[in-house]
């Protein structure tokens, strides 16, 4: 196994997901994306950089390739119909649970839809109603995206070889915990 090039790998990859949501939130809510872009491109542009470089260290009695599986399409159209589906739900979800809840009942779903994509949920408060303040919008997405490192990082310890998993564990947490500092300024 190669834990350092798969777990930098997991880390970079992880990274590009707050580049991606600064690039979505720009599509639907520029003045949102104006106030996060600022913490998230640093986030992003530390995590990739942190985890290229924990990918070029070396790994003492590395096998060599090995055999790939067999990868299915992911871009079928029944993904798209269950993408559509999902994203009502969570949609609906996000506007009840503010309504019904308030701030902390929309941070708490923040929180339970990082299990999850957190796409949906992102674009369900990207296109919130003038009721929700813009520090409780950004606060939210700020909390799905550290969710959402967190089950990354128990997926990698969970599923990995156990080299690659605690690594992966350490670099997604510490990824986690660097992605609610803008909690502090929101």
């Amino acid at each position: 196994m190669r834990p350092n090039l798969y777990a930098g790998s997991i880390l970079t990859a992880s990274s590009v997901m707050y580049a991606r949501l600064v690039l979505l939130l720009a599509l639907f809510n520029p003045s949102l994306a104006a106030n996060l872009a600022p913490a998230f491109v640093g986030l992003a542009s530390v995590g990739g950089l942190t985890g290229w470089l924990v990918s070029r260290r070396g790994n003492a009695g590395a096998p060599s390739a090995q055999e790939h599986p067999e990868t299915k399409n992911p871009l079928e159209l029944r993904a798209a119909f269950l993408f559509a589906a999902v994203f009502v739900g969570i949609v609906v979800a996000t506007h009840l649970a503010h309504a019904y809840l308030g701030r902390v009942g929309l941070y708490a779903l923040a929180a339970i839809m990082g299990v999850t994509d957190v796409d949906p949920f992102i674009l369900g408060v990207a296109q919130r109603n003038a009721a929700t303040p813009a520090h409780v919008a950004e606060a939210a997405i700020v909390i799905a995206a550290a969710s959402n490192n967190v089950i990354k990082a128990i997926y990698a310890y969970a599923f990995a070889d156990k080299a690659t998993g605690r690594l992966s564990l350490v670099l997604l947490a510490s990824l986690a915990m660097l992605g609610i500092v803008p909690l502090i300024w929101i």
